[in-house]
């Protein structure tokens, strides 16, 4: 039974994309492929799935997780050794879209992605997520892109308890100024069902960035996000996260880019003494159409 639900978001991804020709018959196609490493000095597991960190590149949020391993919202952790945080990932990721024109600078789009990560020594972290996404694309004028999105998300975890469904909606808007330099805020809220009540939750959070092209093939980022989850057990129990980021994004080649980033991230909760920092540090080679 385990397996079976560990392999369900692969397998509503890959209908997807047999089905997708169907679909949207006429739309315009997009496409990503990231493989990425990170490491965290101080793992926490709480969060994981957090969706919408990125600033630049398509693909997963960069926040791993805080404030609780295994089965409860202990902030500590237990690893291979004696007081063991930190860990590194392999984070695998894809979506397949598209996009058709409905009227003037409007369009609807549709995408299902997939994603895997594996973590060395938090095992009960690993994971698979399948999704799906809907929604409009406008622009309004010369500078301003709206979006807005409906999503859905199978998760699937190697610990007990997470696997969980999830439902929300994402809100953003675009301000490109000129040629090189553009701004971006973002909305997400999202409502998780999971096994245990413990890992059930809903979700806000907010995010800024700002994106600088010194040269043709580089993209420099600066982001802020604000990430607060409200559990379902034990009752009132709400964690919030603040992360500044800063990364690049080179061009290597047509369609091929090196992402690296780092973020600063900073946790809490409603409890007292449960207050976490995490430095985390990624690179990723992605390929996008």
């Amino acid at each position: 039974m385990k397996i079976y639900r560990g392999v369900m978001p692969a397998v509503i991804i890959g209908l997807y994309v047999f089905m997708y020709p169907a679909l949207v018959p006429a739309a315009d196609l997009f496409y990503d492929a990231e493989i990425k490493a990170i490491y965290e000095d101080n793992v926490v597991g709480l969060l994981t799935g957090a969706q919408g960190v990125r600033g630049g590149a398509s693909g997963p949020g960069m926040m791993a997780g805080i404030m609780g391993m295994g089965g409860g919202h202990s902030p500590q952790n237990t690893g291979s050794g004696p007081g063991k945080t930190s860990d590194t990932e392999l984070n695998l990721f894809a979506d397949l879209g598209g996009s058709t024109e409905i009227a003037s600078r409007t369009s609807l789009f549709i995408a299902g992605s997939a994603e895997h990560t594996s973590y060395d020594t938090f095992t009960d972290l690993n994971s698979n997520i399948g999704g799906l996404s809907t929604g409009i694309n406008m622009g309004l004028g010369d500078v301003l892109l709206a979006k807005f999105a409906i999503n859905g998300r199978l998760k699937r975890y190697e610990g007990p308890g997470r696997d969980s469904s999830a439902y929300g909606a994402t809100l953003s808007f675009k301000e490109r100024f000129t040629s090189a330099f553009w701004l971006k805020e973002v909305y997400d809220y999202e409502k998780n069902s999971a096994d245990s009540a413990i890992f059930s939750y809903k979700g806000n959070a907010v995010s800024v960035w700002a994106g600088f092209l010194p040269a043709p093939q580089v993209t420099l980022l600066l982001g802020y996000n604000y990430l607060a989850r409200d559990f379902d057990e034990p009752a009132g129990f709400t964690v919030t996260a603040n992360t500044v980021s800063i990364g690049l994004v080179y061009e290597l080649a047509k369609r091929w880019f090196l992402d690296a980033q780092y973020d600063h991230q900073r946790s809490d909760s409603n409890v007292p003494g449960t207050a976490a920092t995490d430095n985390i540090a990624s690179v990723g080679l992605r390929y996008s159409y």
